[in-house]
Protein backbone atom coordinates (compact mmCIF):
# COMPACT_ATOMS: atom_id res chain seq x y z
CA UNK A 1 0.00 0.00 0.00
CA UNK A 2 2.53 2.61 0.91
CA UNK A 3 4.24 1.57 -2.30
CA UNK A 4 1.15 2.44 -4.27
CA UNK A 5 0.97 5.78 -2.52
CA UNK A 6 4.49 6.58 -3.19
CA UNK A 7 3.83 5.85 -7.40
CA UNK A 8 0.80 7.96 -7.11
CA UNK A 9 2.75 10.55 -6.10
CA UNK A 10 5.18 10.19 -8.26
CA UNK A 11 3.08 10.19 -11.32
CA UNK A 12 1.19 13.17 -9.83
CA UNK A 13 4.40 15.08 -10.12
CA UNK A 14 5.19 14.37 -13.57
CA UNK A 15 1.69 15.15 -14.54
CA UNK A 16 2.60 19.10 -15.03
CA UNK A 17 5.78 17.76 -16.93
CA UNK A 18 4.29 15.89 -19.22
CA UNK A 19 0.95 18.15 -20.27
CA UNK A 20 3.57 21.63 -20.20
CA UNK A 21 4.15 23.61 -23.96
CA UNK A 22 7.18 25.53 -25.16
CA UNK A 23 5.03 28.33 -25.86
CA UNK A 24 5.34 32.14 -23.87
CA UNK A 25 2.71 31.04 -21.54
CA UNK A 26 3.95 31.67 -18.65
CA UNK A 27 3.54 28.43 -15.80
CA UNK A 28 1.68 29.19 -12.38
CA UNK A 29 3.83 28.56 -9.74
CA UNK A 30 3.25 28.48 -5.73
CA UNK A 31 5.25 31.98 -5.69
CA UNK A 32 3.41 33.51 -8.79
CA UNK A 33 4.05 33.19 -12.67
CA UNK A 34 7.42 32.21 -14.19
CA UNK A 35 8.53 33.53 -17.71
CA UNK A 36 11.54 33.13 -19.39
CA UNK A 37 13.94 34.66 -22.48
CA UNK A 38 16.67 34.54 -24.54
CA UNK A 39 18.48 37.38 -25.51
CA UNK A 40 20.84 37.36 -28.60
CA UNK A 41 22.25 39.55 -30.93
CA UNK A 42 20.09 41.42 -31.37
CA UNK A 43 16.29 39.24 -30.62
CA UNK A 44 14.45 37.74 -27.97
CA UNK A 45 13.04 34.32 -27.63
CA UNK A 46 10.40 33.67 -27.26
CA UNK A 47 9.38 37.18 -28.16
CA UNK A 48 6.00 37.48 -26.55
CA UNK A 49 5.16 36.53 -22.67
CA UNK A 50 1.54 36.35 -21.21
CA UNK A 51 0.81 37.15 -17.77
CA UNK A 52 -2.17 38.16 -15.27
CA UNK A 53 -2.22 41.45 -13.74
CA UNK A 54 -1.20 41.85 -9.93
CA UNK A 55 0.26 38.76 -10.27
CA UNK A 56 3.97 38.24 -9.42
CA UNK A 57 6.39 37.29 -12.25
CA UNK A 58 10.18 35.89 -11.84
CA UNK A 59 11.96 36.18 -15.02
CA UNK A 60 14.42 33.80 -15.64
CA UNK A 61 16.58 35.95 -18.33
CA UNK A 62 19.31 33.60 -20.10
CA UNK A 63 21.77 35.77 -21.89
CA UNK A 64 23.00 33.42 -25.00
CA UNK A 65 25.28 36.50 -26.59
CA UNK A 66 28.70 37.91 -26.29
CA UNK A 67 27.99 40.94 -24.77
CA UNK A 68 25.16 42.34 -21.89
CA UNK A 69 21.45 42.54 -22.65
CA UNK A 70 18.13 44.06 -21.19
CA UNK A 71 14.46 43.49 -20.56
CA UNK A 72 13.19 46.30 -20.19
CA UNK A 73 9.33 46.66 -19.53
CA UNK A 74 8.16 50.04 -20.68
CA UNK A 75 4.92 52.33 -19.82
CA UNK A 76 4.32 53.51 -23.57
CA UNK A 77 5.69 52.39 -26.79
CA UNK A 78 8.68 53.87 -28.44
CA UNK A 79 9.80 54.09 -32.10
CA UNK A 80 13.69 54.73 -31.38
CA UNK A 81 15.92 54.99 -28.73
CA UNK A 82 15.90 58.53 -29.28
CA UNK A 83 12.55 58.25 -27.32
CA UNK A 84 13.73 56.47 -24.18
CA UNK A 85 13.88 57.85 -20.91
CA UNK A 86 14.36 56.23 -17.80
CA UNK A 87 10.94 57.62 -16.65
CA UNK A 88 9.57 55.76 -18.93
CA UNK A 89 10.49 52.35 -17.69
CA UNK A 90 8.25 50.43 -15.76
CA UNK A 91 11.15 47.66 -14.73
CA UNK A 92 13.89 46.78 -16.16
CA UNK A 93 17.23 43.62 -15.26
CA UNK A 94 19.87 42.87 -17.25
CA UNK A 95 22.22 39.67 -17.84
CA UNK A 96 25.98 40.17 -18.49
CA UNK A 97 27.16 38.53 -21.89
CA UNK A 98 26.98 34.45 -21.18
CA UNK A 99 25.32 34.44 -18.18
CA UNK A 100 21.70 33.46 -16.47
CA UNK A 101 19.33 36.47 -14.19
CA UNK A 102 16.27 35.72 -12.27
CA UNK A 103 14.64 38.91 -11.03
CA UNK A 104 10.90 39.15 -10.14
CA UNK A 105 8.06 42.34 -10.58
CA UNK A 106 4.74 42.68 -10.24
CA UNK A 107 2.57 42.78 -13.86
CA UNK A 108 1.41 46.03 -14.66
CA UNK A 109 -2.49 47.17 -15.07
CA UNK A 110 -4.36 44.60 -18.33
CA UNK A 111 -2.60 45.87 -21.36
CA UNK A 112 -0.35 45.78 -23.90
CA UNK A 113 3.64 46.42 -23.31
CA UNK A 114 6.44 46.90 -25.12
CA UNK A 115 9.82 45.13 -24.29
CA UNK A 116 13.27 46.18 -25.66
CA UNK A 117 16.82 46.40 -24.68
CA UNK A 118 17.12 50.02 -23.53
CA UNK A 119 21.10 49.61 -24.21
CA UNK A 120 22.86 51.54 -27.31
CA UNK A 121 21.89 50.39 -30.42
CA UNK A 122 20.08 47.24 -29.31
CA UNK A 123 16.15 48.48 -29.45
CA UNK A 124 17.38 50.15 -32.75
CA UNK A 125 18.33 46.92 -34.56
CA UNK A 126 15.09 45.55 -33.54
CA UNK A 127 15.72 43.67 -30.47
CA UNK A 128 12.02 43.62 -28.28
CA UNK A 129 8.99 42.40 -28.08
CA UNK A 130 5.91 42.28 -26.61
CA UNK A 131 4.35 41.62 -22.99
CA UNK A 132 0.35 41.14 -22.63
CA UNK A 133 -1.21 41.63 -19.48
CA UNK A 134 -4.49 40.04 -18.98
CA UNK A 135 -6.95 41.40 -16.68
Amino acid sequence: MKRLFTMSLVALALVPVACGDDDSTDTTAAGGTQIAATATNFSFSPDLWTVAAGEEVSLTLTNAAGEDHEWVIMNAPIASEAEFTEAGVYWEMEATAGAVATDTFTAPAAGTYQIICALEGHFDSGMEGELVVTG
